[in-house]
Order: structure tokens, then C-alpha cells, then sequence
């Protein structure tokens, strides 16, 4: 199972935020952001609600208990699987590669 902090650093880096900006975002400072990622300390259920629905994953997504929904891969190949993991990683790449453009103009 991934960590809670491992994942909450991997989604926060895919939106191209520094911890401070991500901080921000749910009204705490960047070094309690660093103590989640840290897993020294974890948020408050309404936070973590929160930051779930500000990546558009569940809770247990983001506490790393599940992958995310098996029934969307039901009937498909491992190679189809695969393909379909391989445009998400794209997708979230220019994702990434937007969000610095967009903090680069600002």
C-alpha cells in the first residue's frame, strides 16, 4: 500500500504546485504540507475530503488503499490496460507542462 504522503507529493507535484502553493489552497502553512508528505502528521477529515476532491480521487485513493476503479478494466487485454495507463501518464505530463506555462505568465 502507498503512503499517504508519498501519493499527496506525487498529485501535488502532477499539478506543478510547490508546497506552499498547495498549502494555500487548504488554508494551512507549507510546513504542515510537509509534514503530511512527511507522514508525520495527517489531516483533519475534512482536509483530507478536501484534497481528495481537488484531484478527483476518492478519499481511499489518496490514503493509497485502492488504484482506483477495477470494474473500468473489466474485459480489457493487459496491453489495452496498459495503453490506457500510458495516456493518463501523458495526460498528467501536459497537465503539468500547462500549469507551469500558466504560473509563468502570470
Amino acid at each position: 500500500m502507498e503512503r499517504f504522503g508519498t501519493k499527496l507529493r506525487e498529485l501535488r507535484e502532477e499539478k506543478g504546485l510547490t508546497q506552499k502553493e498547495f498549502a494555500a489552497l487548504f488554508g494551512v502553512n507549507r510546513a504542515t504540507i510537509g509534514h503530511y508528505e512527511s507522514n508525520i502528521s495527517y489531516p483533519s477529515a475534512d482536509v483530507l475530503v478536501q484534497m481528495a476532491n481537488y484531484f478527483h480521487i476518492t478519499v481511499d485513493q489518496l490514503l493509497g488503499r485502492s488504484a482506483g476503479n477495477p470494474e473500468m478494466f473489466e474485459g480489457l487485454t493487459e496491453e489495452q490496460v496498459g495503453s490506457l495507463e500510458e495516456i493518463v501518464r501523458q495526460y498528467r505530463l501536459l497537465n503539468r507542462q500547462i500549469a507551469v506555462q500558466n504560473v509563468d505568465n502570470q
